[in-house]
C-alpha cells in the first residue's frame, strides 16, 4: 500500500512537469508572434536563385578537380625532372668515364679527293671527327689527298704508325686500296664511308642518300614553274645516281607534271668550273631548280644558280647559307656516323661489316624539317627565308611515309 508521502510526491512531479510543458508552450506561442517582427521577412534580392547556386557548385567541383589535376600534373614534372637530372648525371659520368678512355688516344682521318672547303661531304665528315675531340677529348690527324693514287700510302702510313684507334677513310674511292690495307693490318679499326669493304676490321657506313634526295624533290617539285628541273652529280657512278634517283622521284610525286632533265655528270669532285657550266647549259633548256651532288664540283653548279637567279638545293650539309637562291639542302649525316664509330672504338665495341641509315636513322634528311633547321641555322649563323605555304607540310608527309614503308624510293644502285 502506497503511503501518503509517496502519493503528494508524485502529485508534485506531475506538476512540475505539466508546468514545463506550459511554459514551452508559451515560450513557442510568444516567438510565433514576435520573431516576424523582430526579423522581417527576407526580400526577393536577399535570395539565391537556385540555378546560380547550382552553377556556382559546379563551378566549384570543377575548380577542385582542375586543381587536382594540376597537382598530378606537378607531381609529374616533379618526377620528371629527378628522372632528367639522374640521366644527366648518368651521361656525365659515362662522358667521364669515355673521355678517360679517349685521353692520350688518336684517330686518323683520310679525306677524299677535293679536300676541305668543299662545303659538302669533307666538311661534314671532318665536323664528325672535330666533335669528337671537342666532346670525348680524342685527338686526331688528317691529310687531304689529291689523287686516288695517294690514298694507298696514306692508309698504309696511318695504319704502320700504330697510334690510331681507328682510322676514318672517306669516299667509295678508297675502297681499292683499304682492301689491301686493312688486310695486312686485320688488327687496326677501319670504316669507310660510302662504299663497302669485306674484310672484318672494316666498317663500311652507306647513306640512304635516295631517300633525303627524294624530299629535295618534293620541295622541287612544288616549287618550279617551269615544270622543268635537273641534276648535277660529281662522277657518274651508282653512289651519284641514288641521289638522283630518289630527287627525281620525290619531284614527281608532288608534281606529276615536272620534267626531271637527264642528269649530267662533271666526272670529278673538284671541277667547279665544269660543275658550272654544266648547270648554266641546264638552266638554258628551262631549268629553274637545280640539285648538285658533287662535292666541291657542286659549288660551280650552285654558284651558276645563284648568278641565273634560279632554285637551288644543296647535300650532305646545309649550304642554304651560301647564295638566297638555295632554299633547302639534303643533310647526309657522315659527321653522326663518323662520331658513333670513333665512340664504339673507344669502347670497345666497334664491330665491322655493314652500316647504314636513313630517314629512321637520322642518317639523311633535309636542313628545312623543323627537327634540323635550328641546328644547321645555328652552325652557320644565318636563317632560312620562309617556304611556301604548304611546302613543309608535303615534305614532312613524305618522310612519313617513307619511315612507315608506303612510299619505296627508287635506289641507285639496281
Amino acid at each position: 500500500m502506497q503511503s501518503l508521502d509517496g502519493v503528494n510526491m508524485s502529485s508534485q512531479n506531475t506538476t512540475l512537469y505539466a508546468g514545463i510543458v506550459i511554459a514551452l508552450i508559451i515560450g513557442a506561442a510568444v516567438g510565433y508572434f514576435v520573431y516576424p517582427s523582430m526579423n522581417p521577412p527576407l526580400a526577393e534580392d536577399d535570395y539565391v536563385p537556385k540555378g546560380t547556386y547550382d552553377a556556382l557548385l559546379s563551378d566549384y567541383d570543377d575548380a577542385t578537380d582542375e586543381l587536382d589535376d594540376k597537382t598530378a600534373e606537378l607531381g609529374d614534372i616533379r618526377s620528371d625532372l629527378i628522372d632528367a637530372l639522374g640521366e644527366a648525371a648518368l651521361a656525365t659520368s659515362v662522358k667521364n668515364e669515355v673521355m678517360k678512355l679517349a685521353e692520350g688516344k688518336k684517330v686518323g682521318l683520310i679525306l677524299a679527293t677535293g679536300g676541305l672547303g668543299d662545303k659538302s661531304f669533307n666538311d661534314i665528315s671532318f665536323a664528325g671527327v672535330q666533335r669528337a675531340k671537342d666532346e670525348l677529348g680524342v685527338d686526331f690527324d688528317y691529310v687531304e689527298p689529291t689523287s686516288i693514287a695517294e690514298y694507298e700510302g696514306y692508309q698504309r702510313d696511318f695504319a704502320m704508325s700504330g697510334e690510331y684507334e681507328i682510322i676514318i677513310c672517306v669516299g667509295f674511292d678508297q675502297a681499292d686500296a683499304l682492301t689491301l690495307i686493312s688486310t695486312e693490318y686485320p688488327d687496326q679499326d677501319f670504316a669507310i664511308v660510302d662504299m663497302v669493304v669485306f674484310t672484318p676490321n672494316v666498317a663500311s657506313l652507306l647513306f640512304a642518300a635516295n631517300e633525303g634526295s627524294f624530299l629535295v624533290g618534293v620541295v622541287a617539285g612544288m616549287t618550279t614553274e617551269t615544270d622543268k628541273v635537273g641534276f648535277v652529280g660529281g662522277m657518274d657512278d651508282p653512289l651519284i645516281w641514288d641521289f638522283f634517283e630518289g630527287y627525281e622521284a620525290g619531284a614527281k610525286w608532288a608534281n606529276p607534271d615536272v620534267e626531271v632533265m637527264t642528269p649530267v655528270f662533271v666526272g670529278s669532285w673538284g671541277d667547279p668550273v665544269k660543275g658550272k657550266e654544266l648547270a648554266i647549259g641546264l638552266i638554258e633548256l628551262g631549268v629553274d631548280a637545280m640539285y648538285a651532288a658533287g662535292g666541291a664540283s657542286g659549288l660551280g653548279a650552285l654558284d651558276a644558280a645563284h648568278e641565273r637567279e634560279i632554285t637551288a638545293f644543296g647535300v650532305d650539309a646545309c649550304q642554304c647559307y651560301l647564295y638566297p637562291e638555295i632554299i633547302a639542302s639534303m643533310s647526309k649525316r657522315v659527321d653522326v656516323a663518323i662520331y658513333e664509330m670513333i665512340l664504339s672504338s673507344l669502347l670497345g665495341t666497334f664491330e665491322g661489316g655493314f652500316h647504314s641509315g636513313g630517314l629512321a636513322e637520322g642518317w639523311t634528311g633535309l636542313c628545312r624539317l623543323p627537327a634540323e633547321e635550328t641546328l644547321w641555322e645555328d652552325t652557320y649563323d644565318f636563317e632560312h627565308d620562309p617556304l611556301p605555304e604548304g611546302v613543309i607540310d608535303k615534305v614532312i608527309e613524305a618522310r612519313d611515309l617513307i619511315i612507315a614503308g608506303e612510299i619505296t624510293v627508287p635506289t641507285g644502285y639496281d
